[in-house]
């Protein structure tokens, strides 16, 4: 099926520091180039994964060019929700360093428990301001009211991601990222599509995420990595916001 809505960018990816992934940074970026992406990010998961990334890789990640074989290059990181009040498996001091932070339950780092408690916790991650968006919560397992999260999302100026491989990994992600989607829609929140890739053969694969969002009109506005150079418009200008603080 041809889709009209395209992306430009990935900016959840993961590389061999996140040892349960499979690519290179340099595969990743030449994954990216060959889809006629413009930018990307590597989003590797944090030390509280039990085969994440350790924190000093984080730390490491300013010795990289903001641009890698002609792409922007963005350095993030997928921290990871270690309990229901909010606390992240990353130092604040950490996460200021990054381009991109991205905040996602993993069964890995916490029990899941009740739908309440589940959107209680992504509310406070919404009012970290050290959080750029809300990792695939429409992950069933960890099962949410949507609409009070995406309106924290809407109050605190966040992102909601919209992660391709959920549909796939995740079964019954697809109907839950429908309703935060629709309910994205009537908050004005800003979403980006993801692949999640754990290899460079995942890179920029979209197509489940685009098939959704065309299928409900979802505005291609509203989507960071939707239109060229929106993705390097929107980091240029949380550099100047956080310059201005």
């Amino acid at each position: 099926m041809n889709h009209s809505m395209k992306t430009y960018a990935d900016l959840h990816t993961h590389s061999l520091a996140s040892q349960h992934a499979y690519s290179t940074l340099s595969e990743l970026c030449d994954a990216a180039k060959s889809k006629g992406m413009s930018a990307i990010a590597l989003t590797d998961h944090g030390p509280g994964m039990p085969d994440g990334a350790i924190a000093h890789h984080f730390f490491c990640l300013a010795g990289l060019p903001d641009t890698l074989d002609g792409l922007h290059f963005y350095k993030g990181a997928e921290a990871n929700i270690m309990n229901y009040d909010g606390q992240l498996d990353m130092a604040d001091d950490l996460l200021d360093r990054l381009d991109l932070v991205i905040a996602s339950y993993h069964i890995e780092c916490i029990q899941p428990k009740s739908i309440a408690d589940h959107t209680s916790g992504l509310i406070k991650i919404a009012a970290n301001p050290h959080v750029d968006v809300i990792g695939h919560c429409g992950n069933p397992v960890f099962e949410i009211d949507p609409e009070p999260v995406v309106k924290a999302c809407a109050e605190n100026q966040k992102i909601i991601e919209i992660n391709s491989a959920s549909f796939k990994v995740r079964p019954g992600s697809d109907a839950i990222c429908r309703k935060v989607a629709l309910l994205c829609m009537a908050y004005k929140v800003p979403v980006i599509i993801s692949s999640d890739a754990h290899s460079k053969w995942q890179l920029g694969d979209h197509a489940a995420a685009i098939a959704m969002l065309e299928s409900i009109h979802f505005p291609q506005q509203l989507i960071i990595n939707g239109a060229p150079g929106r993705t390097e418009e929107f980091f240029e200008s949380r550099k100047r916001e956080r310059c201005n603080k």
